[in-house]
């Protein structure tokens, strides 16, 4: 029996949330040094089921949840697919990119441990579950609405200008932050506003040019969230109020990261954080890019009343 649409939605949700979890499981796996503790891939120690320490049920642990959320996955995809003259075109596309992104995935997760954590990896890994995590959510959103459409009252382009600058700035923040805590930069620079108690921006080479564009990165995502909080109306506001209130508390976490020395509890709460930002992002993107814009909204009112004087 294949669910209804509505309760596929459902499902999709609690995928998201699940994925939502699994990412900050894995920046667990990575702040407690066990990221190889599984040296090969896919088998642990050449097994199914390794003897299980600590470290070995952190990274054993997080590729079983990755197994069952694909399972999961799999089953919504399905149904989508066999639903989607029901469901409509953008469900069954985001659904087919969703798999593509997490076979992709999958490869970068063996390849971070065939590789020994290189960055290239870490940080490719990092960006594609993101990535996936968005997709299923905007999956949920999709089926959600084909089976009860929304309606949107118009929005300007400064809006949709903002959410899209966002969905860049993001993307690009997280993958330098993946980068800073892959390489060991974290506390390249160890003083906050200062990188080392009297110079900003001393270099923007080596691991301190990965800590400062971070840092630079972090102002610039700071100084958008606050535009889309000025121009958002509408289905947009509350997207955009909350993804300013996650940035602000993003951006303290962070801050606290480098004044405390990167504590482990601090280091998951802002990794928690920045899957958050990523996720709200795409929220508020999704309600901009469904919406009318305000001036063809306009245009299309005008061209009407021409027709009504016409007839007249």
């Amino acid at each position: 029996m294949i669910p209804s649409t509505p309760m596929l939605s459902r499902i999709a949700g609690a995928l998201v949330v699940c994925t939502y979890g699994l990412i900050v499981f894995g920046a667990a796996v990575r702040v407690h040094g066990a990221g190889l503790a599984c040296p090969d891939w896919p088998l642990c120690f050449g097994e199914v089921i390794p003897p299980i320490d600590f470290q070995v049920f952190m990274e054993f642990g997080h590729r079983v949840l990755a197994g069952l959320i694909s399972l999961g996955f799999l089953g919504v995809l399905v149904a989508t697919l066999r639903r989607r003259a029901e469901v409509g075109r953008l469900p069954v596309v985001l659904g087919l990119v969703s798999a593509v992104v997490l076979v992709i995935q999958v490869v970068l997760g063996g390849l971070t441990v065939l590789e020994l954590l290189a960055e290239w990896t870490v940080t490719s890994h990092l960006l594609s579950g993101n990535t996936f995590c968005m997709l299923l959510m905007l999956l949920a959103f999709a089926l959600s609405e084909s089976a009860a459409p929304v309606a949107r009252p118009a929005v300007g382009w400064g809006t949709r200008l903002v959410a899209l600058g966002m969905a860049l700035l993001v993307p690009l923040q997280l993958g330098l932050g993946g980068l800073v805590a892959s390489s060991g930069a974290g506390l390249a620079c160890g003083t906050w506003p200062t990188c080392d108690g009297t110079t900003w921006f001393p270099t923007f080479s080596g691991l301190v040019g990965f800590q400062l564009m971070h840092r630079v990165m972090a102002y610039a995502l700071l100084a958008a969230a606050v535009g889309g909080l000025a121009m958002a109306r509408g289905r947009t506001a509350g997207p955009a109020r909350l993804l300013f209130l996650l940035v602000l508390v993003q951006a303290g976490i962070g801050i606290a990261n480098v004044l405390t020395r990167m504590p482990v509890e601090v280091t998951l709460a802002h990794s928690a954080g920045a899957a958050a930002v990523w996720l709200c992002t795409a929220w508020f993107n999704w309600e901009a890019w469904r919406a009318p814009v305000t001036a063809a909204v306009g245009a299309a009112d005008t061209d009407l009343s021409t027709v009504a004087l016409e007839g007249a």
